[in-house]
Parts: C-alpha cells; sequence; structure tokens
C-alpha cells in the first residue's frame, strides 16, 4: 500500500511553507515529481523546498525554457521542467539524467516523460485546484491548493510519517 499524505493549502504562502517542511528533510539523491497543470503552484512548492534545504528561494524561477536550473542550499538543488521535452529520449539526449538521483537533490515538473520514472523510487507531489475542471466551474478555486504527496519506497515513506502523514 503507498504511503499518502494531503495538505491544504490557502494561499502561495502556505504552499511555499509546506514546502520549506519537505525541503528540511531532504537529502542527496532525493527525487521529488511535482506534477500540477500549468499555474498549480509546482514552482512555489519548488521555492519552499529551496529554502528549506538552506537556498535563496527567490532565485527560484520556473526552469521551463532552460530545462534545468541549480541552486546552492546544503545540499545541490537540481530543479528539472520535462515540459517542453516530447519524449523519453529527450531526457537523455538533453543530459538531464545526470542529475537525478545523484549527488543532489532533484526536483522533476512534468515528470511523466522520464521513461525511468516507475522503476526508481521518488516522491510524487500533486497539486491541485479544487473545482479545476468540474462540469459548470470556471476553475477559478482562488489560492486554495490541494497537495497530495505519495511516497514510492521506503525512504520516501518515511519523509512522509516525518511530514505529520501516514
Amino acid at each position: 500500500m503507498a504511503h499518502v499524505f494531503r495538505a491544504v493549502s490557502e494561499s502561495p504562502a502556505d504552499t511555499a511553507a509546506i514546502g520549506y517542511k519537505l525541503g528540511r528533510l531532504l537529502e542527496s539523491g532525493d527525487i521529488v515529481c511535482l506534477r500540477g497543470e500549468l499555474g498549480a503552484g509546482k514552482t512555489v512548492l519548488a521555492r519552499g523546498i529551496a529554502a528549506g534545504m538552506g537556498a535563496d528561494a527567490s532565485r527560484v524561477a520556473s526552469p521551463t525554457f532552460t530545462l534545468a536550473r541549480e541552486y546552492s542550499g546544503r545540499r545541490p538543488i537540481y530543479h528539472l521542467d520535462l515540459y517542453r521535452l516530447s519524449g523519453p529520449d529527450d531526457v537523455e539526449d538533453a543530459g538531464l539524467t545526470e542529475y537525478i538521483g545523484g549527488d543532489g537533490v532533484a526536483l522533476i515538473e512534468w515528470p511523466q516523460v522520464y521513461r525511468y520514472l516507475n522503476e526508481i523510487d521518488r516522491l510524487d507531489v500533486s497539486i491541485t485546484a479544487p473545482g479545476a475542471g468540474d462540469t459548470g466551474d470556471t476553475g477559478d478555486s482562488g489560492d486554495r491548493r490541494e497537495l497530495e504527496f505519495r511516497a514510492h519506497g521506503a525512504r520516501y515513506e518515511s519523509i512522509l510519517e516525518a511530514m505529520g502523514g501516514c
């Protein structure tokens, strides 16, 4: 059974605070996959994670056009965005596999493109705006977000337990 932790954020500051708590628990080799629609708050969560790891959160920006950004914290932080990649070979061709499971923490936005995703231990984080996509709903849920953390592997189960989940 997968370990799951759920949290609700009422604002970007709440989302960053949740990320901060997670960032304090991450170590070298950890992999966090960030899932959500455009504008869901993946980069806001990444800023919080970076701050929790001792990096300057104000420098954290979406790596959409650069594919990867690196930040210095107590461990290196590799913020990857696979959105613009068209297929699994593109991840390897772009040299991004060296960042995954290495000497730092990999934060991966749009991870479904990575061909080996289901073969590795990782923490999946899904961010949704309640009501978005419901019939008759404008999708305007304000700043409220629902975050679901799903552990794949014992390391990530212990992280979720430390966050207060499971």
